[in-house]
């Protein structure tokens, strides 16, 4: 079997690239999972920054995509401003990969890429695995912050020469149209939450939904834990991206309730994957007129593998407080490790934890049900610890390395034999 893959990371050619920080997580997981069946052939196309030619490791194909011109900068800043999305003529650079390759199946790693607009150029069955859906985030992107609040506390220049959440905004409402498209192209999709097979049910009548949970990295099932004793401060860890919608002032807020109400318990809640500069920061602080420090709210910036086990083996929870989701991997290792974890009833988020059982559940958006939560976990070392134990029986299952192969194996044939 002759298998291509679209994805936005190198995968494991992330070393030959020297792109440390571009990785795919569980997508490099897979493939190295792959990589050594009998019969199976895989080839690894994205997009890149740089014209460098394909290369090969192990058996395995890399095709890296560029679109680079001599006027990039000039034409980077010009798509800014306008929010240009990539167009249809750069589908022909896939399909050149695709002549080359001659793969019996392509799958495509999500649907906010521009991937999915070779399906309707293509004979070669197609499965589109869904990882987050823009056209719903549109819905929940300023649920914590208004844009009157976003365009009023943005820094001006940034905003003039086209960078920034704003921006980021306008530009994703056209990838949502796109992404729209896409669903419509395409007649084969996987996923792993009742969410994103109900929203391919809707986008996508008459498609076929296939379940496939994720791998996690390696490292997080080395490693298990532990409930922290006798220690007179209580750290809570989150782990989001500098977006408006994973829930940022939500920490924010529900902090400053923490503080007001329990004076006499010392909390801190470290945030990676946010950094002190970023712009979102800026604009919450600005809002509520005080400073994350001031919470004794630590913004750790991006963490590398090891360092983020690290920093969760030394907290007493993990929260993740998004408006919208699918199946946020920070979960899903934070459930590996046997960690206590709160998180919101949002997208995909019911499908991964059952609340009471391998974790809590509250409304997105409500500092005060997660204060309250919070609170639950700190006077209760048995819920704490039984939440820790029961996610982890979850996850090891759930994120079982033959149980995920077998079902992406399984999907493959299937739809081999059905388009036969």
């Amino acid at each position: 079997m002759r298998v291509l893959w679209f994805t936005n990371t190198p995968s494991l050619g992330s070393e030959y690239l020297n792109a440390g920080n571009y990785t795919g997580g569980w997508i490099e997981a897979l493939e190295m999972q792959l990589k050594n069946l009998t019969d199976f052939k895989l080839a690894v196309a994205f997009n890149w920054p740089k014209v460098i030619d394909q290369f090969s490791i192990e058996g395995t194909k890399y095709y890296p995509v560029s679109f680079e011109n001599k006027q990039q900068k000039v034409i980077s800043t010009y798509k800014r401003i306008v929010h240009q999305i990539p167009s249809e003529k750069h589908i022909q650079k896939y399909l050149d990969v695709i002549h080359e390759f001659k793969p019996d199946i392509i799958h495509i790693f999500g649907t906010e890429s521009d991937y999915g607009l070779i399906i309707p150029y293509i004979t070669t069955p197609c499965v589109i695995h869904i990882q987050g859906n823009i056209i719903v985030y549109r819905y929940k992107w300023f649920s914590g912050i208004s844009m009157y609040d976003l365009l009023k506390y943005t820094k001006k220049i940034p905003l003039l020469k086209g960078f920034g959440l704003y921006h980021d905004y306008l530009i994703n409402k056209k990838v949502a149209d796109r992404e729209n498209r896409i669903f419509s192209y395409c007649k084969y999709f996987m996923g792993r939450t009742d969410w994103d097979r109900r929203l391919a049910s809707v986008l996508s009548v008459n498609s076929k939904y296939f379940h496939c949970d994720e791998l996690m990295r390696s490292e997080f099932f080395k490693h298990q834990w532990k409930p922290i004793l006798n220690s007179n401060t209580f750290t809570i860890l989150s782990t989001i991206r500098n977006n408006i919608y994973k829930g940022l002032e939500t920490i924010f807020d529900c902090k400053q309730l923490l503080e007001e109400k329990f004076p006499g318990k010392k909390i801190i809640w470290k945030i990676a994957g946010i950094a002190k500069m970023d712009e979102l920061v800026y604009i919450i602080e600005k809002i509520r007129k005080k400073n994350f420090r001031d919470l004794n709210i630590h913004l750790l910036g991006s963490l590398k593998e090891k360092e983020l086990i690290g920093e969760l083996m030394k907290s007493n929870l993990f929260v993740h407080p998004s408006h919208i989701d699918n199946s946020p991997n920070s979960v899903c290792e934070g459930m590996l490790l046997g960690m206590p974890i709160i998180a919101t009833y949002a997208g995909g988020i019911p499908s991964l934890i059952t609340d009471k059982i391998d974790g809590l559940l509250v409304q997105d958006g409500d500092p005060y049900a997660l204060a309250g939560a919070i609170i639950e976990v700190i006077n209760n070392e048995t819920l704490s610890f039984t939440l820790g134990v029961n996610a982890r029986k979850r996850a090891t299952i759930r994120h079982d390395q033959k149980k995920v192969v077998e079902d992406l194996l399984h999907c493959y044939r299937t739809i081999l034999l059905d388009k036969n």
